[in-house]
């Protein structure tokens, strides 16, 4: 070929660009159909690939390697968390923090729908020097970069996202779970008390020790609750509601903010303090309540 035969450079990216979008095409397709056989998202496949390569994440790491605003990281990581693929565990290196793994069982069940198209790519890159295949790699590696960016632009234009990276607003069936975790706590500590009118003096103690709540948790509670069913024959019915509500809460609130988690923690407990303090000594139901929901934050 001689010098002008040579495409110009407008028409080569002209050809990159129309590759880079049949290749993204392909990928998106393929990703797609494989979680299909999962019964996932092509999104919450694609998270799982970045646990598996990457190792435990926190929610923030997650939104970076995948572009995705925190508001929808938390959402992502509950329904793997419930479909098995994804579960929260300490963060050694913060104990306000937790870390998202892939556990390995599920994970791994992906791995043989990539056998083929693995060989093939190696097929593929044989085709190549190593110099050429630095040069494809650190254009793909600047692409991928150029491109979480503008999925990063896109996500924060999502309700539920603050403009300007400011604190992260919840989706409203995220604060019920925080109002029926909190709310829940007031109802168990007021029908563990004996009393018809110390228990109400503990539910209103317990309420309004919520009311002075800060931070994210407390602009949650201050929200009137939308749905908020807190009921059943029983106080162990209202306990079976709250208990998992209460683990979920900080989960949530703590993906959105690693320091919310504890300052919700911190809320519940202040809640039951004051509720604890209406009787003097407490009731041995009350005390047992007490203890009750303190395990259930320390295994949140």
């Amino acid at each position: 070929m001689t010098t002008t035969d040579q495409p110009s450079r407008g028409e080569l990216i002209a050809r990159l660009n129309t590759a880079g979008r049949e290749l993204s095409t392909a990928a998106v397709m393929f990703h797609s159909a494989l979680a299909q056989l999962h019964g996932l998202s092509s999104t919450e496949e694609t998270a799982i690939d970045l646990l598996q390569r990457f190792g435990p994440l926190t929610a923030r790491e997650l939104g970076e390697h995948s572009g995705l605003a925190p508001a929808s990281v938390t959402g992502l990581v509950d329904r793997l968390q419930r479909k098995g693929f994804a579960r929260r565990i300490p963060n050694p290196a913060d104990k306000r923090s937790v870390l998202i793994e892939a556990p390995e069982a599920p994970a791994e069940a992906l791995a043989p729908h990539f056998e083929h198209f693995m060989s093939g790519l190696e097929e593929l890159y044989a085709r190549y020097s190593d110099t050429e295949l630095a040069t494809i790699a650190g254009f793909l590696t600047a692409g991928a970069a150029v491109q979480r960016e503008a999925t990063a632009q896109l996500t924060a234009e999502l309700p539920g996202t603050r403009p300007g990276g400011g604190e992260p607003a919840l989706t409203q069936s995220q604060k019920l779970t925080v109002q029926t975790a909190a709310h829940g706590v007031v109802a168990l500590m007021a029908a563990a008390d004996p009393g018809a009118f110390s228990s109400a003096r503990a539910g209103m103690a317990a309420g309004k020790a919520l009311s002075s709540a800060t931070g994210l948790t407390g602009r949650v509670l201050a929200e009137k609750p939308k749905g908020l069913k807190l009921g059943g024959k029983s106080t162990a019915d209202i306990a079976d509601q709250v208990f998992p509500a209460l683990a979920a809460s900080a989960a949530l609130l703590g993906d959105a903010d690693p320091g919310e988690a504890e300052n919700f923690r911190s809320v519940i407990r202040v809640a039951v303090e004051a509720a604890l303090r209406i009787r003097t000594p407490a009731s041995p139901a009350m005390t047992a309540m007490a203890a009750r929901i303190g395990e259930a934050l320390d295994r949140a």
